[in-house]
């Protein structure tokens, strides 16, 4: 294993990704396999921001419960008798055992295996077993500890830190890119989870660029060049991406997130030559005319199509292997129709083929980043977001 060397977060590390991007070099290849930086980026990322979780379809009524480990921190979510989404550590309060294991379900309360503490859906402890014997024992100072949630329309984000800025505030410029869409009507009509054999930052990065389309998806995506938006989405314009509104794909970045944003015909949503579905009724501005590739910095992919939008959720499981949660999802209007069943597939077809060939090209990134003569490269104009990415990376983790 390619290991950092011991002064591993001094800034003269990193100096080569601060440059400008027509002059800027990648990071360290330890920064893709060394367990200690990996725990940095933990400590200091993964700790400290707003994490995209999931989706509350999950837990749409009240009662329903999702259980999972995010960033190696277990977690439980709750939809309560008043409807209001909660997250709360899921360790008991007495001994500290998980409380329910990884996956969904529907509860009044929730009641530990060990010593049956039981909890309210509002995290209070309801029950605690022959504690009254206990000298000052209060229920009401021991009941789940709360983590941070904030609720976008269907997407759940999760904060560990409780002196981070409000979630509005972190992600202010990224809400509004997402206006023209009515994400209240927005359906999980699929997900999927896949377990990668490469750090966390590799498979982000490879959402954040098309550079390697023509090459990595030449069986797939990489057909979708009919118009200039989808050609330079598809990898194959020798043009800059813009920084102005309104040109066949420009980027929008903020303190906390980047973005493709593109004008072109049709659906990025499918594979060339398949049919799909009309746009989603509703929409406005951008989102009627284009799409959006988002990134909420430090772990997912928001992707809005006319006719869908699809999520990848990054979740960093060790300094060499991640899991992704891929979903589809879809206006209420659209999953009514009676060939949603039938042309659903080919969405869910474009999201399968490309992340197979996702899946074989970064992995065998982590295999070559872990050789001893693995060295930073250098960075090409079609990658402003993995540019803009590495370097707030930098910002958290360097001294």
């Amino acid at each position: 294993m390619l290991t950092a060397p011991g002064d591993f977060t001094h800034a003269r590390h990193f100096a080569g990704a601060r440059h400008a991007l027509a002059q800027a070099q990648s990071l360290p290849p330890w920064t893709h396999t060394d367990p200690r930086f990996f725990a940095r980026e933990m400590e200091r990322i993964f700790r400290r921001h707003w994490l995209f979780a999931g989706d509350a379809d999950r837990i749409s009524k009240p009662g329903d419960w999702w259980s999972t480990a995010l960033a190696g921190v277990p977690v439980l979510l709750a939809r309560g008798r008043d409807g209001a989404v909660r997250a709360f550590a899921n360790t008991c309060r007495h001994r500290g055992c998980r409380l329910v294991p990884p996956g969904e379900g529907n509860a009044r309360a929730f009641k530990c295996g060990y010593h049956g503490w039981v909890y309210n859906l509002d995290g209070a402890l309801a029950g605690a077993p022959q504690m009254e014997h206990s000298k000052d024992f209060d229920k009401s100072a021991y009941g789940l500890v709360a983590i941070r949630a904030a609720l976008w329309g269907k997407f759940v984000f999760l904060c560990f830190d409780a002196n981070a800025p409000p979630f509005e505030e972190a992600q202010g410029g990224f809400l509004r890119m997402f206006q023209g869409y009515e994400f209240d009507r927005l359906v999980t009509a699929r997900r999927a989870r896949i377990r990668v054999r490469c750090n966390w930052k590799i498979y982000a990065e490879n959402l954040m660029e098309s550079y390697h389309i023509p090459y990595v998806h030449a069986a797939s995506i990489a057909g979708n060049d009919f118009d200039p938006g989808m050609e330079a989405l598809a990898g194959k314009s020798g043009g800059l991406y813009g920084r102005t509104p309104g040109q066949p794909v420009w980027l929008d970045f903020g303190p906390n997130h980047g973005a493709i944003v593109s004008r072109h015909a049709g659906s990025n949503g499918l594979l060339p030559n398949e049919r799909g579905f009309p746009a989603m009724p509703g929409l406005s501005g951008v989102a009627a005319e284009g799409s959006y590739f988002a990134y909420p910095f430090p772990c997912a992919l928001i992707a809005g199509n006319i006719d869908c939008l699809w999520t990848v959720g990054i979740n960093p499981l060790s300094a060499g292997e991640t899991e992704l949660t891929l979903a589809h999802h879809f206006h209420q209007a659209t999953m009514a129709r009676p060939d949603f069943a039938e042309l659903s597939q080919a969405y869910y077809r474009r999201l399968d083929a490309a992340t197979a060939e996702d899946v074989v090209i970064t992995e065998e990134q982590q295999r070559g980043l872990d050789s001893p003569f693995a060295r930073p490269g250098r960075l090409s104009h079609m990658e402003p977001v993995v540019h803009e990415f590495r370097r707030w990376i930098v910002d958290q983790v360097a001294d």
